[in-house]
């Protein structure tokens, strides 16, 4: 019995420290904001783009997933959003980019899961793992989910995946039209 509420307690608690968004009342940084200045690659055809020619501001809200290859939740988040995605586009102005944190040697995956889960959206690289540098939290623990009004300041975000937190994600989407 004592087991069970133990397993429980520690279930519940990881779960609210990884749901690490401002629905909980995390005060996120008032300062994060884009357009960045980080070099992205876009693994279908390894052209080198700069993120200011990625994220613009005023096109609504934008929401950014970053994942590795090696990740099975982030797999199934993407996955998911890319099966919500047609429906989410009739139903608000969104912009919805996938960026890889993988190490290098990882390069020639990204490409190949993202046909593979068929993803509809824009898929990029962050080879130099600057990301990492200008976000809250160092993109410590994926799929990690950051989402930026249309303003370019950061509104919502949210760690790791479950079933169903694609609904929370358009939720925000939807908050921020």
């Amino acid at each position: 019995m004592f087991q069970r509420f133990l397993v429980c307690f520690f279930s519940l608690s990881s779960w609210l420290l990884s749901a690490q968004d401002n629905v909980l009342g995390i005060e996120l940084p008032a300062d994060v904001g884009y357009p960045f200045n980080i070099a992205l690659f876009r693994p279908a055809d390894s052209t080198q783009l700069k993120s200011t020619d990625v994220f613009k501001k005023g096109e609504g809200p934008t929401v950014v997933a970053f994942w590795l290859t090696t990740c099975m939740p982030c797999h199934r988040e993407l996955t998911a959003y890319t099966q919500a995605y047609e429906s989410w586009k009739k139903q608000a102005k969104f912009k919805l980019v996938a960026i890889s944190t993988d190490f290098p040697q990882r390069f020639q995956q990204i490409d190949s899961i993202a046909q593979q889960i068929g993803m509809p959206f824009e898929v990029y690289w962050d080879g130099h793992r600057q990301f990492r540098n200008v976000l809250p939290g160092e993109l410590n623990g994926l799929p990690q989910v950051f989402i930026f009004d249309k303003n370019g300041k950061l509104a919502w975000h949210h760690k790791r995946y479950r079933p169903g937190d694609e609904q929370a994600v358009l939720a925000q989407i939807l908050a921020l039209q």
